[in-house]
């Protein structure tokens, strides 16, 4: 159900990190303000999944391209490289999506209950996709930069989403969350520089932190994939 890659040493996920701060004028809020959860890139379940006609995704994932290209350039080449072994298939950015981008949440966004949506990840289907995609084999990653002094990861069930669907289609549940309470919850913990990966069609929840310290910050790489004419497309 999860799989695991280092990407990065500590020092290395450090490094990102600092880069990440260098572009701060180009972090893109998230939420009321003041703002304490950012994006640094464009993803399509904040910008395209929920409005698919307000062209807001399309214009940030053309803008923010060069910038994420030229500043972590080695980065992406890397995770491509290790994820390509990692599934025995070539991986690809298309260059009509989004690159995977960064979350950034500062101590005040932090939360230390389990407030985060329960879900699918689903965005996929916002998109017109060529010939020869298989939208039933995806993937979804996350790439642990800093973490909060008291740690974090995801929430996991041993749901899929066909089990959601055949359910709601049966009048069973009302909506993703409510399969929480028939299936068992599994913690995955984070690492700095280790990628976790998994199908996005399992149910999952970005797991809260303890408690939270002045100078907490959860700052992570995300990114999915889809199966395409014998290779993976990434994008976010």
């Amino acid at each position: 159900m999860i799989d695991r890659l280092t990407v990065l040493t500590e020092a290395e996920s450090a490094a990102v990190r600092d880069a990440v701060h260098g572009l701060r004028e180009h972090w893109i809020p998230r939420g009321p303000e003041p703002a304490a959860f950012f994006t640094l890139g464009t993803p399509s379940y904040l910008d395209l999944a929920e409005n698919p006609e307000a062209g807001e995704y399309q214009k940030r994932a053309d803008a923010s391209r060069p910038l994420l290209w030229e500043s972590f350039g080695r980065l992406y080449t890397r995770l491509a490289d290790l994820l390509s072994r990692h599934l025995g298939a070539p991986v690809h950015y298309p260059e009509h999506l989004a690159m995977p981008g960064f979350h950034v949440w500062l101590a005040a966004a932090v939360f230390t209950k389990p407030k985060a949506p329960v879900h699918f990840d689903m965005q996929y289907r916002a998109f017109t996709w060529p010939p020869g995609t298989d939208v039933t084999r995806v993937l979804s990653f996350t790439l642990p930069l800093r973490l909060p002094a008291a740690g974090g990861g995801l929430n996991l069930w041993d749901a899929t989403y066909e089990e959601f669907r055949q359910a709601s289609e049966k009048g069973w549940i009302e909506g993703a969350s409510d399969l929480k309470r028939f299936h068992t919850q599994q913690y995955v913990p984070y690492t700095p520089g280790e990628m976790v990966i998994h199908s996005g069609h399992t149910l999952h929840q970005v797991a809260p932190s303890t408690r939270v310290e002045p100078d907490d910050e959860r700052l992570t790489l995300q990114g999915h994939g889809v199966w395409c004419d014998g290779r993976w497309l990434l994008y976010w």
